[in-house]
């Protein structure tokens, strides 16, 4: 699992090298790690300019203490006058690489990549299709 969560590191732009956006290592990391660090992490928004972005979907995967594996935590983002506020926990999510996300008023639209029969851990290849209801937070597969 570490060499996967490598993998996703060199694929994915870290997330405070993103220009115009807050500090979200620390936005991320503050909300939905035990331990303060991510192995990887993942900043969705609606909009790809900072200016016009009002939702976000953060996404971390942290490793377990001592362990091979990691864990994957999400969380929903809301701009405010304030700045960016952490809106609550989403359930339900797997998968890695999350990618082609989708905003509507009443959900969000993702796609990760699972673990097929009888794949080895290392390498998963299912697409996986996912619906997150915004007025629960709770993710539904949908393929």
């Amino acid at each position: 699992m570490r060499a996967i969560a490598a993998l996703l590191l060199i694929l994915v732009t870290p997330v405070q090298a993103q220009n115009g956006w807050p500090d979200l290592d620390r936005l991320l990391y503050g909300t939905l790690t035990a331990s303060g660090r991510a192995e990887a992490s993942f900043w969705l928004p609606d909009q790809g300019d900072p200016a016009t972005a009002t939702r976000a979907l953060g996404i971390v995967y942290e490793a377990f203490p001592g362990g091979n594996a990691t864990s994957i935590a999400t969380g929903l983002y809301q701009r405010t006058t304030q700045g960016w506020q952490f809106a609550g926990i989403v359930q339900g999510l797997f998968g890695q690489s999350p990618r082609d996300i989708a905003f509507a008023p009443t959900h969000i639209d993702i796609t990760t990549t699972m673990l097929g029969p009888g794949e080895p851990r290392c390498c998963p290849t299912r697409v996986t299709r996912w619906r997150i209801d915004l007025a629960n937070r709770v993710a539904q597969r949908l393929n």
